[in-house]
């Protein structure tokens, strides 16, 4: 029973990959859209920033900031690795 219950908690060594339903040939630019749209936990990742960093970055305008509603909010991966390059350019010129 023990065995059982620790398996029942770890994750699962193999973890299988599923790929989007629809090719990417026939998606409209809404889709496309929403495919770029990353939420905080994985936007405060890849800036290695916390969370209020991350949203005060949005309200000086470096990248957009888009609300569904009160709580869920996303941003533009695209956007935010212009946001990095940019910022490590302009730090090389100085």
């Amino acid at each position: 029973m023990r065995k059982t219950f620790a398996k029942f908690w770890q994750k699962p060594e193999k973890e299988e990959t599923v790929e989007n339903s629809i090719p990417s040939e026939n998606l409209s630019s809404v889709d496309k859209a929403m495919n770029n749209l990353i939420k905080m936990k994985e936007a405060t990742k890849i800036l290695k920033a916390s969370a209020p960093t991350v949203r005060k970055y949005a309200r000086l305008g470096y990248y957009k900031e888009y609300r569904f509603g009160e709580k869920l909010v996303f941003y533009d991966k695209e956007e935010i690795l212009n946001f990095i390059v940019n910022k490590c350019q302009s730090a090389e010129n100085y």
